[in-house]
């Protein structure tokens, strides 16, 4: 038999970092100090990585997809860093993906 809370009110684990920072994962831990999970240069203001040049999708043997920061392709562990989604806010390393009128557009590079 386990031991376990019976009352509503009890938590379910303790907090030893407190309050703020319980259940906080290391790419929120790293925006809310204004910073960018990937390069961890400072945030640009009112910029997205979803319209960000440096985004590449990165395809594991496994077929898996993942979107990373191209400026840390092949660099550290092995999947090249955190996975980023494209509502994460850009870093000052923000380069438009957004063509200017009449250009031709290219295709996002895929990373292995």
């Amino acid at each position: 038999m386990t031991d376990v809370p019976t009352t509503p009110d009890a938590p379910s684990k303790p907090s030893e970092a407190g309050a703020g920072w319980a259940g906080r994962g290391s790419i929120r831990k790293a925006l809310d100090a204004g910073v960018h999970p990937a390069t961890r240069r400072p945030l640009a203001a009112g910029k997205r990585c979803g319209s960000c040049v440096h985004l590449q999708l990165k395809v594991l043997a496994d077929q898996s997809r993942h979107m990373k920061c191209g400026l840390l392709a092949g660099k550290g562990r092995r999947n090249g860093g955190p996975d980023l989604r494209s509502e994460t806010p850009a870093c000052l390393d923000f380069k438009s993906s957004i063509l200017p009128a009449g250009a031709a557009p290219q295709p996002r590079k895929e990373i292995a």
